[in-house]
């Protein structure tokens, strides 16, 4: 009895982090780059790639979408059609296990991205990350365009950290900086955040606001 229970609080504690956290991190990518994704994961089943490429200029894009990185995806849509950009979504539709299809952003090799970011001169690639906080960190290689993010954000009510290292998006090889100008704004939301966008599957008042801040900024 006693090695049944002992069985059972092991299973728990290993479990409940799963239940808790939805975001269960993978030690490191199982996925170099999309070509070998694709070999052993199904478009339709796995994965979904949603993409708007029309007249503008601006790309926004979340290579980390749906059940890989919460609510990114929504609000990559959301204001991308605020601000009539272009849009790119790369999202996880596995039962479970979608850490598996997040492969970094200096790595993201998806062809339709590639094309539709090359083809910007402003772009802005939304990310899911951890943390006990509700912040968002904003990084990339275009200073001027996060800095108003930054201060919209804040203006609305929104807390905003300097990025980590890990996190700060400079990369030269990251693809929010693989535009036409060389330089693009990524934004890192801690999941704390992010669950504050949805009540059930309705957005609330907090979700607007944010896509309303990340799209002044897009726009002036």
């Amino acid at each position: 009895m006693k090695k049944l229970f002992t069985f059972i609080l092991v299973l728990a504690v290993a479990i409940l982090p799963i239940l808790v956290n939805p975001e269960q991190a993978q030690a490191k990518d199982v996925y170099s780059s999309f070509s070998k994704l694709r070999k052993h994961q199904t478009a339709g089943d796995d994965y979904r790639i949603t993409r708007y490429n029309g007249p503008s200029k601006t790309a926004v894009i979340a290579i980390h979408g749906g059940k890989i990185e919460i609510h990114t995806s929504e609000l990559a849509s959301k204001v991308a059609n605020r601000t009539g950009s272009d849009l790119y979504t790369f999202e996880g539709t596995k039962a479970r296990r979608n850490g598996i299809l997040h492969i970094t952003s200096t790595r993201f090799n998806e062809p339709i991205a590639r094309n539709l970011v090359s083809q910007s001169d402003k772009t802005l690639s939304i990310h899911g990350c951890k943390g006990k906080r509700a912040v968002t960190y904003v990084g990339g290689r275009d200073t001027d365009l996060g800095k108003k993010m930054a201060s919209n954000l804040r203006e609305a009510g929104f807390k905003v950290v300097k990025p980590p290292k890990r996190l700060d998006g400079k990369n030269p090889k990251n693809i929010c900086n693989k535009n036409a100008a060389g330089k693009g704004v990524q934004l890192e939301l801690t999941l704390p955040l992010r669950k504050r966008f949805f009540s059930g599957s309705q957005p609330t008042d907090a979700f607007y606001r944010y896509a309303n801040a990340v799209s002044k900024a897009l726009l002036q």
